[in-house]
């Protein structure tokens, strides 16, 4: 820093040193290419009159940053699944790229999950 004409103190250096560290280990998610991680995961969006709860389901690539969503009125696996098979996947393949994994919140359900995404999307 003193290259710049800053002079730092001995804590400043310290509290950039401490950072460093916590970007360190709570650091991003490096992907290789498109289609190398999609992160999906689901929101509630509000209550519409005659309608009912409106979730959004989201899927993001990680590397490129291209988003697809869609709203739904159930918030399932089914759903999930549905978003995968009819807007992301599509898209992908179009491009010529496959989408190799997919980052979700669900632990609990990540058998369900694999059965659904077998079920639903690789008919």
């Amino acid at each position: 820093m003193a290259r710049d004409g800053i002079e730092l103190t001995d804590s400043q250096i310290a509290a950039l040193e401490r950072k460093a560290s916590d970007d360190e280990a709570c650091g991003e998610i490096e992907t290789a290419h498109p289609g190398y991680l999609g992160s999906q995961d689901t929101f509630y969006v509000g209550n519409l009159k005659g309608v009912g709860r409106i979730y959004q389901q989201t899927s993001v690539d990680t590397y490129s940053k291209v988003a697809h969503c869609k709203l739904y009125v159930t918030k399932t696996l089914i759903t999930a699944a549905d978003l995968l098979n009819d807007r992301v996947l599509p898209f992908y393949e179009s491009h010529g790229l496959p989408m190799l994994r997919i980052l979700t919140e669900a632990p609990n359900t990540a058998v369900k999950w694999s059965s659904t995404i077998t079920s639903f999307i690789w008919r």
